[in-house]
């Protein structure tokens, strides 16, 4: 905690209680109000690391002090501390390494360009490639930085290939100036922690979902409506799950400390994504009027000990610090003793099997959310505590690492824009040569991570680009009137802090960094570059912008021509994703906890990704009907993983009669799902899909075999009766999610905008 949170948050007695009050109104009080927030915060830190690279700059005689400025740019997005000491070797070794493969490639390949050109293009796609893949670690920025450098040390080594040592060298300080001074303002400032912010994070969510169970247990027990505003709080729910999201993906790049947890984290959020489908699926159930009498008080001990338990998961503790009994499980007995006991006073017996599913699909909701619960409990009391050491690191399970074939696309994309870009300065030279490789580069490797940011990653990608050029021009008819005034070094600083005071201001609170936010990171790249301390030709600014417009126009024509990002496109390959989670399920195949994980983040990403559909055939009705559909696949995913480690239990007795009829059961869903593959693969949903109906009959028949027959007699009073009811019960609730998946997906009207357009 930083000083001011803690003045925030504690004042200390005082023997003259109007005299505290005024000094607090008078030096307190606005300062924490100004300094207190996040984003005054970021804009301050972005701004005092600018300038302290652009004055180390200085005072070394730096060459280029604006590489200096866009590196500061580029590490100040990743906000969190952890170990120094691993950042600044990362850095250091990214950079010079950078340098030295620009050295290698322009000292021995420059007067063979098929060489040259064919190594820079290797060099730079692994160089991204490695970055986005190792996203969740610290060494993601070292990839960063290799790719960086060498484009840095490239293009100015082909103007003069005899000075690219020389070149070299002044690129590795600039870079390692800005790097060094954002590693140092990061540190030493507010420093911000990637855990204190999960643990926050976490807290909220299940605050959201607390506030949620109330809505729908009232909705379980009352067969009350849902107010009208429970549709605000599951966004405000899934913007909370996205902040968790967007913490495990960027904070683990914080330190070893955070990449040693993220496992742990990883299955906080899955456990909270699964307790919030949950939370939804029990106002789904019908209780019958005399059960709930039978049952209304120990129903009531249950949400208490429920309620309870939300408070003492979302209240902060200490290091080291044990969490306080709910009386969950006492109340979960006794609730469980009422409905044995109703059992054997016929309350479910074989006269009432078909009519027992409502409640019992409840009594299984409230029960996984008891186990969800204690999950949660287990994971809190296992995750550091702010302040807490770092563990021993743990094993990896052993398996290959696998391609991730987007970040390979995004990395051929990137290198292919960079090697235009060069052989547009080796052929015709054109105005502003310089800075086109980078801009280029730059605006290509972070097109995936603008969904991330709120953007629309390639969609409406040639609009943006006249946009932008629009205001690079009227930029350079600002700066052909501001520069004789940026002349004072004073003035310079402060002009410099305030640009980077908006950009660390408008970016505190972002996953990544926008299309347009960068677009601004550039323009300070290149006002910086012109150093305008001397006087600055009109032609200078001209051929620069010209130069920027030239790179920005190579990354959207490669960006929207190759393999273009897309959110429909991202959202159609995570629902792809989830269908093939959900059949790997039923599959029985390996890596169960993996599969869990993803089933809890695809969907997030998935509505993230829909919402950033502009296209005129994707109207807000058909928004509204793709969230509907992917909260109906988070309840799926719940009830399959229910199911599945449910299956076992069916009694022996019933195997023979049962078990076929699941099977066949189990095929019918798998061929339901790839039948929902098909339809997102070929972008058309007005096709018929298959229905459960006759292997849902033939369930149905068995079920009535089993009730007529004689073994019910024997056994419907023990718990292999009871276990048997549940199974087929899932196999219910299961099949009703699947059909309800099925009548939403043929509501879409995906043929309209699942293409590539939105240019």
């Amino acid at each position: 905690m930083t000083s001011v949170e803690a003045q925030a948050k504690y004042t200390a007695p005082s023997s003259f209680p109007h005299l505290s009050t005024k000094t607090s109104r008078q030096w307190q009080w606005p300062l924490q109000d100004v300094f207190g927030d996040l984003r005054v915060r970021s804009g301050i830190k972005f701004g005092l690391a600018a300038l302290l690279a652009l004055y180390v700059a200085e005072v070394l005689r730096l060459q280029h002090p604006n590489w200096s400025i866009l590196t500061v740019l580029g590490m100040m997005s990743v906000p969190y501390v952890g170990s120094i000491t691993i950042l600044a070797i990362t850095q250091v070794a990214g950079t010079i390494a950078g340098a030295l493969v620009g050295i290698w490639l322009v000292g021995d390949y420059a007067s063979t360009p098929v060489v040259f050109l064919t190594l820079f293009f290797f060099v730079l796609a692994f160089s991204a490639y490695k970055f986005g893949r190792a996203q969740a670690s610290p060494v993601s920025l070292g990839y960063y930085l290799v790719g960086f450098t060498t484009i840095a040390v490239t293009t100015y080594g082909l103007a003069d290939p005899g000075q690219v040592w020389q070149a070299g060298i002044s690129r590795v300080l600039e870079i390692l100036d800005g790097a060094l001074s954002s590693l140092l303002v990061t540190t030493l400032l507010w420093p911000r922690s990637g855990r204190e912010e999960f643990e926050e994070a976490g807290r909220d969510a299940l605050n959201a979902i607390s506030n949620l169970f109330s809505v729908h247990l009232n909705v379980y027990l009352q067969r009350q409506k849902a107010p009208a505003d429970v549709e605000q709080m599951h966004r405000a729910f899934g913007e909370r799950l996205t902040v968790l999201r967007n913490l495990v993906q960027v904070g683990s790049k914080e330190s070893a400390v955070f990449q040693t947890w993220l496992s742990d984290h990883g299955a906080f959020l899955a456990s909270v994504t699964r307790l919030f489908c949950l939370v939804l699926d029990l106002s789904r159930n019908e209780l019958e009027t005399p059960i709930l009498r039978s049952l209304e008080s120990e129903l009531e001990a249950v949400a208490d000990a429920i309620s309870k338990e939300f408070d003492i998961l979302t209240r902060s503790r200490r290091a080291n610090e044990k969490l306080g009994s709910s009386g969950l499980p006492e109340a979960f007995a006794a609730f469980e003793k009422k409905v044995s006991e109703l059992r054997e006073k016929d309350g479910f017996s074989s006269t009432r099997f078909q009519n027992g599913f409502p409640f019992s699909r409840g009594f299984v909701v409230l029960r996984s959310l008891r186990d969800e619960l204690n999950n949660i409990r287990a994971q809190t009391q296992s995750l550091p505590a702010p302040g807490q050491p770092a563990p021993e690191p743990k094993l990896t399970s052993g398996l290959l690492p696998t391609i991730d074939w987007d970040w390979v696309k995004i990395g051929v994309k990137s290198s292919s824009a960079a090697v235009i870009s060069i052989l547009l300065l080796m052929w015709i030279n054109p105005p502003g040569a310089s800075i086109i490789p980078l801009v280029a580069w730059l605006l290509t490797i972070l097109r995936r991570p603008f969904l991330r940011a709120g953007g629309m990653g390639d969609l409406r990608g040639f609009q943006n680009c006249v946009l932008a050029a629009l205001g690079l021009a009227a930029c350079v008819v600002l700066l052909i009137l501001v520069t004789p005034l940026l002349t004072d070094y004073p003035a310079m600083n402060v002009a410099l802090f305030l640009m980077m005071f908006v950009v660390g201001f408008t970016t505190a609170r972002s996953a990544g960094i926008s299309f347009w936010t960068q677009i601004g990171m550039l323009i300070i790249y290149t006002i910086v570059g012109l150093n305008p301390q001397q006087p600055v030709p009109t032609p200078t600014i001209i051929d620069t912008f010209v130069g920027f417009i030239t790179g920005m126009t190579i990354a959207t024509v490669v960006g929207r021509v190759f393999w273009p990002v897309l959110p429909q496109m991202v959202m159609r390959d995570n629902l792809l994703g989830i269908f093939g989670d959900i059949t790997a399920l039923f599959n029985g195949g390996p890596h169960h906890e993996k599969i869990q994980k993803q089933l809890a983040i695809l969907p997030v990403e998935a509505l993230q990704a829909s919402r950033q559909i502009r296209i005129a055939g994707c109207t807000p009705q058909e928004k509204a009907r793709l969230g509907a559909l992917i909260q109906a696949l988070q309840t799926l995913s719940t009830r399959t993983l229910v199911l599945v480690s449910r299956r076992h239990t069916l009694p022996a007795i019933a195997q023979a009669v049962l078990r076929p009829r699941f099977e066949r059961l189990e095929v019918e869903f798998k061929q339901v799902l790839d039948a929902f593959g098909e339809c997102l693969r070929q972008g058309d949903c007005r096709h018929a899909l298959p229905t459960l109906n006759a292997a849902f009959s033939e369930m149905e028949d068995a079920a009535q075999h089993i009730r007529k027959s004689e073994i019910l007699k024997r056994y419907c009073l023990e718990a292999s009766f009871v276990r048997m009811l549940e199974l087929v019960d899932h196999y219910h609730s299961t099949a009703e999610a699947l059909e309800e998946c099925n009548r939403l997906i043929g509501t879409l009207k995906i043929h309209r905008y699942w293409g590539h357009c939105g240019l």
